[in-house]
């Protein structure tokens, strides 16, 4: 039912529709915020100049013998371009089978390992090529080739810094080197960014 408003008072009747048309805007920009994701309160957010990198948040993320520590990144930090991540493999872990579209450059500052790489060109990634890996080394992925990183040493640790593109990374992983490309399941957020970026809802 649509009522007009009492002709008494009229004067203040363009007062009363700028208050009417302001708690429209609030209750329909309420609305529209109840649709985007909220950061928790967890996520490490930092945008200091100079950061300590003791200091970070470091977490094995569920995978035993693995650490990670986001130094500058999209979600945390508040970079565009780039992120860059400090990664520690303990001996005989590795990561999943995995590709992106954005470019990733490893830097190897200390223990060796291997690098698995796939195709992409392709139905699936096959056989994998095993190139060695060792400090003071650098190697860079191929946008969208499958690949895992392995630190194949028995004794020390493989730690690495690696730089990607286009943050936040969404990741598609294969169960193994014979899952067809378009098999491989998507991870977003990934798991690091899950305190800053969480999954949408499914809506009933």
């Amino acid at each position: 039912m649509v009522r007009e408003l009492p002709a008494a008072g009229a004067a203040r009747g363009p007062h009363l529709a700028a208050f009417g048309r302001g708690l429209l805007l609030a209750a329909l920009l309420a609305a529209a915020a109840s649709f985007l994701p909220v950061a928790d309160s967890s996520c490490p957010r930092d945008n200091s100049l100079v950061r300590d990198i003791s200091q970070m948040q470091q977490s094995n993320y569920g995978r035993e013998g693995f650490s990670h520590i986001t130094v500058t990144g999209a979600l945390a930090h508040g970079m565009k371009e780039v992120e860059v991540w400090l990664q520690t493999f303990g001996p005989g872990q590795r990561t999943p089978i995995h590709r992106h579209s954005c470019e990733e450059v490893f830097i190897v500052l200390k223990g060796k390992g291997t690098l698995l790489l796939g195709s992409s060109s392709l139905k699936y990634p096959g056989q994998p090529q095993e190139i060695p890996v060792f400090q003071n080394t650098t190697f860079s992925i191929p946008v969208n080739d499958p690949h895992q990183v392995w630190n194949s040493d028995e004794h020390e640790d493989l730690q690495v810094l690696v730089i990607i593109s286009r943050p936040p990374i969404k990741i598609f992983i294969y169960d193994d080197w014979s899952v067809p490309h378009t098999a491989a399941k998507l991870k977003f957020p990934y798991f690091w960014d899950e305190d800053c970026l969480p999954a949408p809802k499914d809506e009933l």
